[in-house]
């Protein structure tokens, strides 16, 4: 919890300090708003009664951009839902349960720009659990994820926007079972609205 608390402030003072210039050139930062969907599922393995299954989920957040020549630092605060849905086996056929994890979410991402409009990004996400379920997970609050993405600025009339694709594994036991094992899994895909610094003229 200690360390969640000190990255998310660090964030905070980080980000006034980098905001001098917009990330559309090649060296400077931009601010952006960023709203998306997420296809989640839970990993299951071991001993369990749960079948996960695919669901669904919104996630949104802020963003902080900046850019040195080809190279990317793009930190984010944000707020998701993981998790997935779980089948299980009875008497009669199968009942669904939904697996809704909440979540804060802090990835913090390295990217490449191999060609202008396009950078390749890699990196960790911190997330704690809002909420926990006895039956479902998760069980505990602090997640680690992988982050593997994209990111593609729009251009002419759409230069404002721009999209995410990324694919976050989950590293973290979430399970709330002792006799298996959770693990997070997203395709997220975003749109990130950039609040571009005005040129001064």
């Amino acid at each position: 919890m200690r360390t969640y608390r000190l990255l998310f402030f660090a964030f905070t003072l980080l980000l006034p300090a980098l905001s001098q210039a917009q990330s559309n050139n090649p060296v400077g930062g931009h601010f952006g708003l960023k709203v998306g969907a997420s296809l989640t599922r839970v990993n299951v393995s071991g001993i369990s009664a749960n079948i996960p299954k695919q669901a669904l989920q919104p996630h949104f957040g802020v963003m902080y951009r900046y850019r040195y020549q080809r190279f990317v630092i793009q930190p984010e605060a944000l707020l998701a839902i993981k998790g997935g849905t779980f089948q299980i086996e009875r008497v009669g056929g199968r009942s669904t349960s939904r697996a809704q994890y909440y979540y804060a979410s802090v990835p913090i991402l390295l990217g490449y720009i191999p060609t202008e409009g396009l950078t390749l990004q890699a990196g960790p996400e911190f997330s704690y659990a809002l909420s926990t379920n006895t039956t479902t997970g998760p069980g505990p609050r602090n997640d680690l994820g992988l982050v593997v993405g994209a990111h593609y600025d729009f251009l002419d009339m759409l230069d404002k926007f721009s999209l995410h694709v990324r694919y976050v594994y989950g590293l973290s036991d979430v399970s709330p079972e002792p006799l298996a094992t959770y693990r997070n899994r997203n395709l997220q895909v975003a749109i990130v609205y950039n609040l571009y610094n005005k040129k001064k003229k």
